[in-house]
């Protein structure tokens, strides 16, 4: 039995992903939080296996940070690193950091508890470089011109009437962009567009 400590800042996320690891007869989840910053603690009292941890989190929280102080207290505990930014940098400072592994969150649930068992088993698991390079903004140009003023600060109200479009003409092409780009979340797309220079800050 694989007991694992889970860190995930959104509670629903969190939940979700523990009840679904649950169901494996090879997983017993000992402890789950919403803030990285215990997770040492949490070692230290739960002595757990492995830990599955989310790269951003709230309150300034690293994943990367917090892997690095596991690594460096327990050096028996693997500890996997998540994120669903496909940023080549976040898996860089994963390896310096010690982490025995790094999954995207867009992963199956079989593929994540293939990457669980493998890690267990001493095997590093990474992904390569040509597999997670940085998402080709394939997007027409009213969907780029919603992204922009999404990476202004713009509400879908203020982006409609800017763009006199119906809030439910935005809210479709919200939808379409993150269908095209595979990201969940408009607001996370909106900072690795930036982080990219796919959009400059100044020419918004």
């Amino acid at each position: 039995m694989i007991r694992l400590i889970l860190i995930e800042d959104q509670q629903i996320l969190l939940d979700s992903l523990a009840d679904s690891l649950s169901l494996s007869d090879e997983i017993e989840i000992v402890a789950k939080s919403t803030y990285a910053g215990e997770v040492v603690d949490l070692c230290e009292f739960y002595k757990p296996d492995l830990v599955l941890m989310d790269i951003c989190n709230d309150e300034g929280q690293s994943g990367i940070v917090e892997a690095k102080r596991i690594k460096e207290r327990f050096p028996q505990i693997k500890v996997i690193l998540m994120t669903g930014m496909p940023d080549m940098s976040f898996v860089t400072a994963a390896k310096e950091a010690g982490a025995d592994s790094f999954v995207y969150k867009n992963v199956g649930r079989e593929q994540l508890l293939k990457s669980i068992q493998s890690t267990m088993h001493d095997y590093h698991t990474f992904p390569e470089e040509e597999s997670s390079s940085a998402v080709e903004l394939d997007l027409t140009e009213r969907e780029m011109d919603i992204l922009r003023l999404v990476c202004k600060g713009l509400s879908r109200k203020e982006i409609s009437e800017a763009l006199f479009l119906s809030e439910n003409t935005v809210r479709n092409n919200i939808n379409r962009i993150l269908a095209k780009t595979g990201y969940s979340s408009i607001a996370q797309l909106a900072i690795f567009a930036v982080s990219k220079g796919y959009i400059v800050p100044e020419q918004i």
